[in-house]
């Protein structure tokens, strides 16, 4: 294996572990032109063994899957994917004919036999004379290093299809690890959904059995009934919520035979930081990682080169050969036969400057890519900055609201408070659980921008890989 190609398996890997492994942050070289493309993935990888159990298979049980197996299960079977690593060996095969003269430049044989050839004799009709026969050989010969614009076309258009599969991928990695962490962020709601819905029921009871033994009403009854039915209502919307965000995981992972056995593992927290280092510093690295200014780089050669092979178009091919002929007396005739086109009609002047044209118009979209870059890199990191702080807000809130709804719950318990307080101070701690997984799941999805954003590689290693002990929601 050459250096380039250990250097494109190496930026492959490090996508693969942006969000897993801890590594040096790099930043991603440009992929040669010369690299050879890469063998396509299969339409269908195995999956995980634990994933393939015949519990699973069966729909008896879930089978949690956390982040590091939903990526590589996205890169392996995602259809967008395994669609666009097609457009490698097309592209290398386009190279391969690039480096071939054009069919155009075969030599041509040209053949003029004239057996019937015949004089005529005044008085006595006509006397057959020799055949006469011509033969030439012609060799187009190509001038202007029209073959070297052609092959550095090929190289930039094979170079630009590699990072438009980069990007892709990338892309795919990105909205997997927002898919992943909202379908654990919509767990966590359920979970808080059907603790509330507990609560609720347990309620009902003890209310119940408190107007039996004339410590209640009857009002006291139907007040927490209705919490009790509003609750339950929450919960199936909560259910119906987690069913749809595990759809979109499972077609984001090109998994929908096991719709019905997977579901996230892991807990739903906020990234760590950023690593340090100035706004323009992150711009600067943006600019070196995201695949598609390189890519609107390599349309920018391509287009370079095409304005020169427009350019040396306009430069008639002639053809040159030799030619030996012989009449219909037997004289025979050696020589050298020269044709060139006469560029009247047509000196390629509209084509070159249609190419010039295309030049300019990739130029300026590389210039306005970068600009776009610059502008989403501040965009996104004044969103996580302001992510962080709302779930630092929020997570000091939480402990003194479940401190004081403990101490709500004793009291009502020994009989010195009342139902409809309870119930205020538990809707208060379940508003404030709601809130901070809210700001949990802004702050996943603002990173998943950022990660967009910086071309994943300043980021590798921020998200923890190892997933926390979680019951199954749909279990419990």
């Amino acid at each position: 294996m050459d250096a380039t190609s250990l250097l494109r398996v190496t930026l492959g890997s490090a996508l693969t572990l942006c969000l897993l492994r801890p590594c040096a942050a790099q930043t991603p070289a440009p992929l040669p032109d010369d690299r050879p493309a890469r063998p396509p993935v299969a339409d269908t990888a195995p999956l995980p063994g634990a994933i393939l159990t015949p519990a699973a298979t069966e729909g008896s049980a879930a089978t949690p899957v956390d982040l590091r197996t939903a990526l590589e299960l996205t890169l392996a079977r995602n259809p967008d994917l395994v669609a666009i690593r097609q457009n490698l060996p097309v592209s290398s095969a386009a190279m391969a004919v690039a480096h071939r003269f054009p069919t155009s430049l075969n030599p041509t044989v040209s053949i003029d036999v004239r057996p019937w050839t015949f004089e005529k004799d005044t008085g006595a009709g006509s006397t057959p004379l020799d055949t006469d026969f011509t033969v030439s050989w012609n060799q187009p010969i190509e001038l202007g290093h029209r073959r070297a614009y052609r092959e550095a076309i090929a190289r930039a258009d094979f170079n630009q299809t590699q990072w438009n599969v980069l990007q892709a991928e990338l892309s795919a990695l990105v909205q997997t690890y927002r898919l992943h962490q909202t379908a654990t962020y919509r767990r966590e709601k359920l979970r808080v959904a059907r603790q509330l819905a507990d609560f609720n029921r347990a309620l009902v009871e003890t209310v119940e059995r408190q107007m039996q033994a004339n410590q209640a009403s009857a009002a006291d009854v139907s007040l927490a009934n209705v919490e009790n039915q509003a609750t339950m209502q929450q919960l199936a919307a909560c259910q119906q919520d987690f069913l749809a965000a595990l759809t979109e995981l499972r077609q984001q992972m090109g998994i929908p035979e096991y719709a019905g056995s997977m579901v996230p593992s892991g807990p739903l927290r906020v990234p760590e930081p950023v690593p340090p280092g100035d706004e323009e510093h992150l711009i600067n690295t943006a600019l070196s990682s995201r695949p598609e200014i390189h890519a609107a780089a390599a349309q920018v050669a391509s287009s370079r080169a095409a304005v020169c092979l427009a350019r040396a178009d306009r430069i008639p091919i002639p053809s040159v050969g030799p030619v030996y002929s012989k009449n219909e007396s037997g004289v025979t005739f050696y020589g050298l036969a020269v044709s060139s086109p006469i560029p009247i009609l047509n000196a390629g002047g509209p084509l070159v400057r249609q190419r010039e044209a295309e030049y300019r118009r990739d130029a300026v979209a590389l210039e306005q890519t970068r600009q776009r870059v610059r502008a989403q890199v501040k965009a996104t990191l004044a969103k996580w900055n302001h992510a962080q702080q709302l779930v630092a807000r929020t997570q000091a809130t939480v402990q003194p609201i479940q401190a004081e709804t403990a101490r709500m719950e004793r009291l009502y318990k020994a009989g010195q408070t009342d139902l409809l307080r309870l119930l205020q101070v538990r809707g208060r701690l379940i508003q404030a659980d709601n809130a901070q997984l809210d700001a949990l799941w802004q702050a996943t999805q603002a990173y998943a921008d950022l990660l967009a954003a910086l071309g994943c590689t300043p980021l590798i290693g921020s998200v923890d890989a190892e997933p926390a002990p979680s019951a199954d929601p749909q279990g419990q």
